[in-house]
């Protein structure tokens, strides 16, 4: 694996192998998986490269068409219809497509509690969406950006509702999913930040997304790394990800402000002189949607709905055999 920035408040702290521990247990993703991410990540895979890789043991490759809105995927989707999906979402939006779906099938084959896997995977696929509005307007950056931004905040989260079902449903319910780290430690023996980019890191983003994510989720202080452009982009995108998700129209912080000053709304607008530009009008009306009703979007999950996941889970408990679509979603040639 390769090396990723790790920050130890002292010796003998043992939070980043615990929650590697957790990534391993409850996220395993396969080599070709991650070979494909990691290629498409990167920019060195075009469509036929991708479709060529994709298609191997596991993949759900029907959840592409799904995420495209080309329609209801059949069980095998025909390689012309995942084709065309591929060429309407792009190549990296197709990559961390299949990857959100696979950490979230993951999550789920620990069969969690529904009062708690249902808002958690909602709220991080609010984020996802949020990401997505707000790499669309920004310079620079990207919608697939935005939506690995927007999945970084709950990526760690998701693992620790895999790997320990049980107590993170008391955590979560208590704690409403917020409590002082020192709780959080003593509860999973590590921090979700730490798991959230192990998990980036494992599915082949490469450790650059690994440490950045770390950086802007932990709210970390990371030394002369912390002034790597990419890094100081990504944690500003991360401030204005979560300050919409919250309902701001922007980050509270100078710098991530000036990291996208396309976004910052003018003086006069704010001063209700002037009407918004269209952008941002987009922006804002994007995120409120997402914002009141919560995420519409579905193609994270094995199945088309949650009501159906929720009846899947509940055969699970009683058969003590889960299954996901993963392995019955190949490509037919």
């Amino acid at each position: 694996m390769e090396h990723v920035v790790v920050d130890r408040s002292h010796e003998g702290d043992t939070s980043w192998e615990r929650a590697l521990e957790a990534v391993r247990s409850t996220v395993r993703v396969p080599s070709a998986l991650s070979t494909l991410i990691r290629g498409s990540w990167r920019g060195l895979l075009g469509p036929k490269d991708f479709m060529r890789l994709l298609g191997f043991p596991g993949c759900n490759s029907a959840v592409l068409l799904r995420a495209a809105q080309l329609g209801s995927a059949r069980e095998t989707p025909e390689a012309a219809e995942v084709e065309a999906a591929v060429e309407a979402l792009g190549v990296r939006a197709s990559a961390v497509t299949l990857a959100i779906n696979f950490v979230c099938q993951s999550v789920l084959e620990a069969a969690p509690p529904d009062r708690v896997w249902a808002p958690v995977l909602k709220d991080l696929m609010s984020e996802v969406e949020v990401g997505y509005h707000f790499g669309l307007g920004a310079q620079g950056f990207s919608a697939e950006q935005g939506m690995l931004v927007g999945f970084s905040q709950w990526a760690g989260i998701a693992v620790l509702l895999g790997t320990h079902p049980r107590e993170f449903a008391a955590w979560f319910e208590a704690k409403e999913g917020s409590c002082p780290r020192s709780e959080t430690l003593s509860s999973f023996g590590c921090e979700a930040y730490q798991a959230g980019s192990l998990v980036l890191q494992q599915l082949g983003f490469g450790p650059d997304v690994a440490t950045a994510a770390a950086i802007a989720v932990g709210d970390l202080q990371a030394g002369l790394v912390d002034l790597r452009p990419e890094v100081a982009t990504w944690r500003a995108a991360h401030r204005w990800v979560s300050a919409l998700h919250s309902g701001e129209r922007y980050p509270l912080s100078p710098e991530a402000q000036a990291e996208f000053p396309q976004l910052m709304p003018p003086v006069m607008c704010e001063l209700g002189r002037d009407a918004l530009p269209a952008h941002l009008t987009m922006l804002y009306e994007s995120v409120n949607r997402v914002r009141e009703t919560r995420s519409e979007w579905t193609w994270h999950l094995p199945k088309a709905t949650y009501e159906e996941c929720a009846r899947e889970l509940a055969k699970s408990r009683t058969t003590h055999a889960y299954t996901t679509s993963r392995a019955a979603t190949a490509i037919a040639r």
